[in-house]
């Protein structure tokens, strides 16, 4: 058979169309955590505070979409002397894309029950990092409250609202990246607003003081204080 130009033409088209397709697709930037990993770079005990139990917690609804989303999922709740209890959540997914974004504790919280407050955006420092925040106060119908601080980290990023977020996965994804992400919460068993944020950043606090390299890449997506992250888990170049 003879080829035309016009079906040459269409060839060259079609084999391009694929190249680009191909170059385009946004590229993994982490491995998925082994089992295990995510619990291991945790310390579970800080200055103060002791793990002492992993269930009473509230978690993101099981399913399908959340078990392809996340890597592994940590609960523990940590007491310590003469302070409120901490219930820290921490769900880790080694890949965020558009149909793969992290659950927002303003998202999964009314889903088992709870009314909640309007998220309100906070700062805070962990070493030498700015980290930007939310809080907010989550009630159910019997009486029980919890105060919740939480964040989540895209990449270096760490938008804090779902718009933010979603917006910050595209820009991502459609300069060919899928970073990596992780959503932490910490929340107090209490109907004290003031006592229950206190706690948390107290903890967080001694959190950060205590975390490995490893586990500082996990949760602020950085090594030590002031050290520039590389390439795999153990960092990605900021390039975003």
């Amino acid at each position: 058979m003879t080829l035309t130009r016009r079906d040459i033409l269409i060839g060259y088209m079609m084999v391009a169309t694929t190249v680009t397709s191909v170059m385009l697709r946004p590229r993994r930037m982490f491995s998925r955590l082994t089992h295990g990993e995510l619990s291991a770079a945790i310390p579970k005990v800080l200055d103060d505070y002791r793990f002492v139990t992993a269930s009473g917690l509230v978690v993101p609804p099981r399913d399908e979409l959340s078990d392809r989303l996340y890597d592994e999922v940590l609960t523990r709740v940590y007491a310590a002397p003469g302070k409120l209890p901490v219930f820290a959540l921490l769900a880790y997914g080694s890949v965020q894309n558009l149909s793969l974004e992290l659950h927002r504790p303003d998202e999964c919280y009314p889903q088992q029950g709870f009314r909640i407050t309007e998220p309100e955006p906070v700062r805070f420092a962990a070493g030498s990092q700015a980290i930007g925040a939310s809080v907010l106060t989550a009630r159910r119908a019997n009486g029980y409250v919890e105060q919740v601080l939480f964040w989540s980290r895209i990449g270096r990023h760490f938008p804090q609202d779902r718009t933010s977020q979603s917006l910050l996965v595209a820009r991502e994804n459609f300069a060919g990246r899928m970073p990596d992400g992780i959503l932490v919460r910490l929340s107090v068993p209490t109907s004290d607003r003031a006592a229950g944020l206190a706690a948390a950043e107290d903890f967080m606090r001694q959190l950060a003081a205590r975390l490995s390299p490893l586990g500082r890449t996990i949760v602020f997506g950085q090594g030590e204080p002031g050290e520039p992250r590389g390439d795999g888990l153990g960092g990605m170049s900021n390039d975003a």
